[in-house]
């Protein structure tokens, strides 16, 4: 299976209180954390919401502000164009990703157990989507689960990172 890795790094960090995938975890920035984790595990690898060289960007789809769905359904769209077969989607504030977490995952659609917005999603999905966001219902990640009959996978320990003090415990000296 040819996967497409996206990480989902559109979000506006209110919580956090400033940029959450520039904060430095260990002298590195959270994002690149989570691409060094992630690229072994795909073929290609693109950033959604955000411009950050040298990877490719991609613009939420079918416009911003829908929040992770707005970044996965501009992975998915990417996936057919590039003749991958799936996405293995992360958020950018999750720097310990299991090494084995696409194997984890499978085939999908599925996500991680208590991460929803880590996730395997088939290419074939972008029309679905496309059409799930266009119909502007309720468009959390929680609903889009239920309706593309994603399954609930151990993906195995991932932390995510929420606000500055989540740092202090994640950090891996």
């Amino acid at each position: 299976m040819k996967l497409l890795g996206a990480v989902l790094a559109g979000g506006a960090s209110r919580r956090f209180g400033s940029d959450k995938a520039l904060a430095l975890l260990d002298g590195t920035a959270l994002i690149d954390h989570v691409i060094a984790a992630l690229a072994p595990q795909v073929a290609d690898l693109v950033i959604c919401g955000r411009v950050h060289p040298p990877w490719a960007s991609l613009a939420d789809l079918p416009a911003p502000g829908l929040g992770p769905l707005g970044g996965l359904c501009a992975a998915l769209a990417h996936a057919v164009s590039a003749g991958h077969d799936a996405v293995l989607c992360v958020p950018c504030d999750a720097p310990h990703l299991p090494g084995d977490l696409a194997r984890r995952l499978g085939h999908g659609p599925s996500v991680a157990l208590g991460q929803r917005s880590v996730g395997v999603w088939p290419a074939a999905l972008a029309p679905a989507l496309r059409d799930h966001l266009a119909a502007a219902g309720d468009l959390s990640l929680r609903r889009w689960i239920a309706v593309s009959g994603a399954s609930e996978c151990d993906g195995g320990a991932i932390a995510n990172i929420n606000r500055p003090g989540d740092l202090t415990p994640c950090r891996s000296d």
